[in-house]
This record gives C-alpha cells, sequence and structure tokens, in this order.
C-alpha cells in the first residue's frame, strides 16, 4: 500500500525540511531536485531536454563553436521550460566560420563567436523572448596596395587585408560588408581615406545596396588641384538582411588622376560593427 498525506502546509521548527536522499519532490508536476540551477558544459550539438529545465529556475549551457555547434531550445510546452529562464554562453573564440547557434525550432534565433557571446531567454505569451544578449560581429581592414582615381571618378575600392573578421561578414569577391543574413540591427562604421598628394582632392564615400550612404562631392578644380577634401566618413545606420556596404574612393580633381595610398594598416582602412535588434 502506498501512504498518502494531504497537507495545507508544512512548518518547521529548525533551518529546514529534509528529503530523504533515496526520495524525489514533484511541484506541480516537475521534479525538484538539488538547487534551482542547472549548468551544462557541451561540446557537441545538444537538444534542451525537459530532464534539463524541469524543477530549475535557470539553465545555463556554455558550449564551444562549431561548424556549427547547435543548441535547440525546447518547445514552449516542455514540462518546467515556462518557468526556467535559459541562457547560452560562448565558451571559447571562434576560428574561421565556425560559430554558436541557438535553434529555434529549425529557425536560428542567435548565433554568438566569441567567448563570452551570450544569449538569454525566457518563455513570455507562449514564445520564447529575448531577454538579454551579446554577440560580436566585427571586421577590420586596410587596403591593400595604392589605388589611383580617375580625375572626377568615383571608384569601388578593391583588394583589402584583413585584420580581423568576427562573425564572417566580410565578402571578399565583392570588397564589401555584407550583414548577417534574416538579422537587423546597426551597423556602425568608420572608414579612412589617405592620400600621398598634396591638397589632392580626394574623399571617402560609402554605399549601401548601391546607394550613397556617405559622400560629401564637393565638386571639382580644373587647374590647380587646391579641392577642398575630407579624410574620414562613417557613422551608425540602421540596416536589415544581407545588406550590401561598399568602400568608395571619389576624386573631385577634374583634370588630375589621384592616388589613395594603401599597404599601411593606418593608411586606408575601415572598421564595422554591427549590433543586432530583435
Amino acid at each position: 500500500m502506498v501512504a498518502k498525506l494531504v497537507l495545507d502546509e508544512i512548518s518547521s521548527s529548525g533551518s529546514g525540511i529534509t528529503i530523504d536522499s533515496s526520495k524525489t519532490f514533484t511541484v506541480n508536476g516537475s521534479l525538484l531536485s538539488a538547487g534551482s540551477t542547472n549548468i551544462l558544459y557541451k561540446i557537441i550539438d545538444h537538444p534542451i531536454v525537459e530532464a534539463d529545465v524541469s524543477g530549475k529556475s535557470e539553465l545555463i549551457v556554455t558550449t564551444t563553436p562549431g561548424s556549427p555547434r547547435d543548441i535547440t531550445l525546447p518547445t514552449v510546452g516542455t514540462t518546467g521550460a515556462a518557468t526556467c529562464i535559459i541562457t547560452v554562453v560562448v565558451s571559447a573564440d571562434a576560428t574561421g566560420t565556425q560559430s554558436v547557434r541557438v535553434m529555434n525550432g529549425g529557425s536560428e534565433a542567435w548565433t554568438g563567436y566569441q567567448k563570452g557571446d551570450f544569449v538569454k531567454f525566457c518563455v513570455s505569451n507562449g514564445a520564447w523572448l529575448v531577454l538579454d544578449h551579446k554577440e560580436t560581429y566585427y571586421s577590420r581592414f586596410y587596403l591593400t596596395a595604392n589605388q589611383l582615381l580617375a580625375a572626377s571618378a568615383s571608384t569601388l575600392l578593391s583588394g583589402w587585408t584583413e585584420v580581423s573578421d568576427i562573425g564572417n561578414m566580410w565578402y571578399s569577391v565583392g570588397n564589401e560588408i555584407v550583414t548577417p543574413t534574416n538579422m537587423t540591427g546597426f551597423l556602425d562604421v568608420s572608414f579612412s581615406l589617405a592620400k600621398n598628394e598634396t591638397y589632392a582632392g580626394t574623399n571617402p564615400a560609402l554605399k549601401l545596396d548601391d546607394v550613397w550612404l556617405a559622400n560629401w562631392d564637393q565638386g571639382g578644380h580644373s587647374t590647380d588641384g587646391y579641392v577642398t577634401n575630407t579624410g574620414m566618413c562613417g557613422g551608425i545606420y540602421p540596416v536589415t538582411s544581407a545588406q550590401e556596404l561598399e568602400f568608395w574612393g571619389v576624386n573631385n580633381d577634374s583634370d588630375t588622376t589621384r592616388t589613395v595610398t594603401g599597404a599601411i594598416v593606418s593608411a586606408t582602412y575601415f572598421n564595422a560593427k554591427f549590433t543586432r535588434t530583435y
């Protein structure tokens, strides 16, 4: 016979209530095990299951990058999921095209690349909601060699050398930054154009999806080349999925070919950082 005790309240005059280690304790259908937080370390793909979240207020999964490494959220109806905050943390820097992805069903919900990147989820209104996140998308390149700009010409600069590329935004064939697919956010860009000639009327310019994003066109000078110019442009721009950012040089001098200086990391270069929004 199984004994059954029905109580409205349990109280204790001591510091706590002890349940025999051979017994289990269930609250609202969820097994309550030791501790309120479950911490897992994974070096392979891992689908989060009921046993990971049931009886827990928080699940933390730390994992190494893979090609990619996938951590899959449970369905919102999984026992324990609705009351458990899930955090996924990248535990090592990614190399090459590696990443850590959090999958919601068959869809990407978050991607991280560098040690310390993380995302935190909870169930809200019957769906997984991002509470907090940090992911690294950063590119820094410099112009590999000097490049000529014809008189009165706007020229796409080509041939860049990588200093840092985290998040795989750089597309070398098109000499452009491509924002991550199926993501929205802000692109923070700084673009410096160097010249090795006195009074050279050249300026840097940016195009986003073939539309000028930044280009101060001052007009040319026909004889002596004394043309006002800028050396740097950029800003913080809202972007959407797979938009193409290009780096251009503009020669405002109408009668002289000018040279953009390359081959030096601090000469003609750009920095680009993408911040994802939800």
